[in-house]
């Protein structure tokens, strides 16, 4: 029997179990339901893509775990600020809770209600980080930054290859990690190549985060000590999305080359996206 496991996350953080103590969805299934939109034509179809959508969810939740879903969803609505749906603690979409239709109420032990989420991506999509090192360290010591990375970056085992699975291009988010001067990273599949550049410079123990990924896209630079600093006007745009200098440009499925010059440490994270979250 397949067993999945639920969460909500507020925007500000708060994760809420559905599938704990207190609270109970099972499967889910119409959330786990994937939908294109179009328009038909004479032996055709047009304008095909992912568009948001309502699902519903059937859920049993205790006192405690109706009121904090109620509040944390509530927030989110009225702020204009979407929380996140997760699945098995990997695919996730950007989502409202717009509705909780109650059917039952058990006394003092709970409720039974129709949840109707509003998913806003089209689709589910999962984090995938692929690490690149520094190498300008000959003897392969790791360099030492002033505090803890994922990654330990060191000389000689640069990973020069990214693939993405799937069968469209993925968003990416590249984190540069400091000293670097306006870093640059190119990545190239067959006779295409785009470089990813912002003019900036980045302090040691620093870290440049350009988001392609995010709701509006971004780039800040986040220091030693947390602090935060927008520099979206500093990343090289050129003529936008294909151009070959396109900051925020998407990584396309497949294996691509990743070079670079070596003096600095970064990640790539793309969003592998699927229309639902995979059953296997």
């Amino acid at each position: 029997m397949l067993v999945h496991r639920l969460t909500y996350t507020s925007s500000t953080g708060k994760v809420i179990e559905l599938d704990a103590a207190g609270a109970y969805v099972g499967t889910a299934p119409k959330l786990r339901s994937r939908e294109w939109s179009y328009e038909l034509s004479w032996r055709g179809a047009y304008g095909i893509s992912r568009d948001a959508r309502e699902a519903t969810v059937d859920a049993h939740l205790s006192p405690e775990a109706a009121d904090a879903l109620r509040e944390q969803a509530d927030r989110d609505m009225a702020d204009s600020s979407p929380g996140r749906l997760t699945f098995d603690g990997e695919w996730c979409q950007r989502a409202y809770l717009a509705k909780s239709d109650v059917s039952e109420v058990y006394g003092r032990r709970g409720i039974k209600t129709e949840l109707t989420f509003l998913l806003l991506d089209g689709a589910w999509s999962r984090e995938v980080t692929t690490g690149f090192y520094a190498n300008e360290v000959s003897d392969g010591s790791a360099l030492d930054f002033p505090h803890d990375y994922e990654y330990d970056y060191g000389g000689s085992g640069a990973n020069r290859t990214i693939t993405v699975a799937g069968l469209v291009p993925a968003d990416c988010k590249l984190t540069i990690y400091g000293p670097a001067t306006d870093p640059r990273v190119t990545v190239t599949q067959g006779e295409f190549s785009n470089t990813y550049s912002v003019k900036v410079a980045v302090p040691g123990g620093s870290r440049l985060v350009i988001d392609g990924s995010s709701h509006p896209k971004g780039i800040q630079l986040i220091g030693t000590y947390g602090e935060v600093e927008d520099r979206f006007a500093d990343g090289v745009r050129g003529e936008g999305a294909g151009s070959g200098s396109y900051c925020f440009e998407p990584l396309r499925p497949g294996t691509s080359t990743v070079s670079w010059d070596g003096s600095f440490g970064f990640d790539i994270t793309h969003y592998q996206e699927e229309g639902e979250p995979p059953w296997s």
